[in-house]
């Protein structure tokens, strides 16, 4: 597609880009009753993810995960750990290494706002037909 013709989508792919982060941000207290548990941002349910899939990383592993800066990890880290929702423990062998891990308090926070999401998605597709679906998931595949 020419660029003219891209510029003249942009506004509104941004409008419901924006539309769609709005409601998957109020996802927590929206659908509370879903799956009741603390209010995470992205970050921290990307983090979560990571942890409860691949097993205890560096706040370094966190940084990349996000693509952020390493203070930055370490700030959304700190946050986590407060919350109870992960602990740092040194390692055994190189006791300089530190590693973060996911706890249970953490893991049923995480399921609780997966389904919470999960909630909201079903309620901006809800009009969809699964054709809709379908092309809708192909079209965000290839742009990722």
């Amino acid at each position: 597609m020419e660029s003219a013709r891209v510029e003249a989508y942009i506004p509104r792919l941004e409008a419901s880009f924006d539309h769609m982060v709005r409601v998957m941000a109020s996802a927590a207290s929206a659908y509370q009753e879903v799956a009741p548990g603390p209010k995470m941002s992205s970050s921290q349910i990307i983090v979560l993810r990571a942890l409860s899939a691949r097993g205890p990383l560096q706040v370094s592993e966190v940084a990349n995960e996000l693509t952020v800066t390493l203070s930055a990890a370490t700030g959304l880290v700190d946050r986590l750990v407060k919350g109870g929702l992960a602990e740092r423990e040194r390692d055994e062998r190189d006791r300089r290494v530190v590693w973060v891990k996911i706890t249970p308090k953490g893991d049923t926070a995480l399921a609780a706002a997966i389904q919470r999401r999960r909630a909201a998605f079903r309620e901006m597709v809800k009009n969809l037909s699964e054709d809709d679906l379908e092309r809708l998931c192909d079209i965000l595949d290839r742009m990722g």
